[in-house]
């Protein structure tokens, strides 16, 4: 054979072992491939306890409700939770705004409620304002489905329509209008967002 065939015959033995190795790693590495695409596309399902630390599977289900008895020149309020699940309250914020023109707050009553502590400052009225600050918590955690808060007493300034709201709700812990639990060390509000107005009570 000349030099020549010899060369170009090298040659193409090495195209073809190259060609050859290179298939070969193409084959081994599909596999890995593969399945490395089966595990990004595949996760495992999300444990439950770790969406209720994120605080993504507590539900809020809870209502506030007012009733409204009229007579004497006063107006008397009963704020009551609905607990439908009996989740473990521990703590209750009931802010009410109202127009001081028509009425006054006079009394908080907590006598007959489910929460045994006041929160500093509360329990009290800004009838400059028309506020009625409630804050109340207890020891042990309710877990009724009907839920006894408080009772709001308030003097009658006019014969009108009275309007009663609550006062700055909002869906996390940063407002005025919340039901609390605790869970997994960390508190969460379960109040459903209140009707607005809150009350009516025609003259």
């Amino acid at each position: 054979m000349k030099p020549k065939d010899i060369i170009i015959a090298a040659l193409i033995i090495i195209i073809l072992s190259s060609l050859l190795n290179g298939c070969a790693l193409i084959e081994k590495s599909t596999p890995a491939n593969e399945k490395s695409a089966q595990n990004e596309t595949v996760k495992p399902a999300t444990d439950v306890q770790d969406l209720v630390k994120k605080g993504m599977a507590v539900t809020k289900d809870a209502k506030l409700v007012l009733t409204a008895e009229k007579g004497d020149g006063q107006l008397k309020i009963k704020i009551s939770l609905e607990n439908p699940s009996k989740k473990p309250v521990t703590s209750v914020q009931t802010w009410l705004s109202f127009d001081p023109a028509v009425v006054k707050g006079k009394e908080v009553i907590t006598a007959d409620s489910a929460f045994s502590i006041p929160a500093p400052y509360a329990n009290s009225f800004d009838n400059t304002n028309g506020l009625m600050m409630l804050g109340l918590s207890n020891p042990e955690p309710v877990t009724s489905e009907n839920i006894a808060v408080a009772e709001a007493v308030f003097e009658l300034a006019n014969d009108e329509t009275v309007l009663v709201d609550a006062y700055d709700y909002r869906e996390d812990l940063s407002g005025h209008t919340s039901v609390n639990i605790i869970m997994d060390g960390k508190p969460y509000n379960i109040l459903l967002k209140p009707e607005s107005p809150a009350l009516i009570v025609q003259k």
